[in-house]
């Protein structure tokens, strides 16, 4: 009777010491300290701990402190951390739902981005990858449209024909950026900035916000506003992690992430000009080109079949 006893005040105790432990949750990232990437984290941080208090403790290390963007995924894949905040499309080779990232023109505009991962099919892809590949997507945010920063002057497709651009090693990048003419190079995001001074590559394709906070205006200055593509940011976690906290801890989290992507929209939305002109201010030259030409011929891009019916389901989104 009195083990019993004293094993049920053990256990009482115990149980009381974990729920004031909480839960601790790292999060790794790519975007310097000062990036919108890295505020986009805070914002979480602080909604986070504002909605549970002292029972959970959030983490950040953004500047690749834990690694390179293919290194902290695979430590997510293995249950070494929980979460991290990057492109869906890195998910790519775990999922082939996840590479809808790297299909050229596939939103007609951001509020198009929006009704898709905020809708039924958005869940839909994001279900599927969790379920399917273990990774657990939340806050999906728009992080502006994707352009092509190039080391020589370009005025249209034409002019881009053959060049060799760094590309993510993601299948649908590789065909996208190939279908458009160019050569794509898949080198580690972290190695772009010393690729392009040294001439591996004749430029990159990211976002503005990117283009500004890695500092790629540096070593490139044409800036050919394609519109080509938008990037999805969002907090990747382990599934079988996520699915160990409990319901309060992952309404929280769900909530904390879309208050999150919601910030992110505003500062894309509030940014783009001001990011433009600090470019241009740097010695950026602005080329616009004739979008429809890029349209046209990346219309005959082969994305992997198994991608196919995500891809049709986001274009019946109106």
């Amino acid at each position: 009777m009195l083990k019993s006893v004293l094993a049920a005040v053990f256990a009482a105790a115990l149980t009381t010491a974990t729920a004031q432990a909480g839960v601790t949750i790292r999060i790794g990232g790519a975007g310097s300290p000062d990036s919108p990437d890295t505020k986009a984290m805070e914002v979480f941080k602080e909604k986070m701990e504002a909605e549970l208090g002292g029972d959970v403790s959030i983490q950040l290390f953004p500047s690749s402190q834990l690694g390179t963007v293919d290194e902290m995924v695979e430590q997510i894949k293995g249950g070494v951390l929980e979460c991290m905040y990057e492109s869906v499309g890195d998910l790519g080779s775990f999922h082939p739902a996840a590479n809808v990232e790297g299909v050229a023109y596939l939103y007609h505009d951001e509020d198009h981005f929006f009704r898709i991962w905020r809708g039924p099919v958005g869940k839909e892809i994001l279900d599927a990858i969790a379920k399917d590949a273990g990774f657990r997507v939340l806050g999906p945010a728009f992080h502006g449209f994707r352009q092509f920063l190039l080391t020589k002057p370009a005025e249209s497709l034409a002019d881009i024909q053959g060049r060799k651009l760094r590309a993510p090693g993601i299948p649908a990048y590789i065909e996208s950026i190939q279908a458009l003419g160019t050569n794509p190079a898949t080198i580690p995001f972290e190695e772009v900035y010393t690729a392009i001074q040294q001439g591996v590559v004749d430029g990159v394709e990211q976002p503005l916000v990117a283009i500004k906070d890695q500092r790629f205006y540096e070593v490139a200055k044409h800036l050919l506003m394609t519109n080509h593509m938008a990037e999805t940011m969002g907090f990747m976690c382990g599934e079988p992690w996520y699915q160990g906290l409990d319901k309060r801890t992952q309404d929280a989290f769900a909530k904390s992430a879309d208050a999150s992507a919601d910030w992110y929209r505003q500062y894309t939305d509030e940014s783009q000009a001001k990011v433009l002109e600090d470019l241009v201010a740097q010695g950026v030259v602005v080329h616009k080109p004739d979008l429809q030409d890029f349209m046209t011929k990346v219309a005959g891009a082969k994305y992997d079949a198994a991608l196919q019916p995500y891809i049709e389901k986001i274009r019946a989104v109106k």
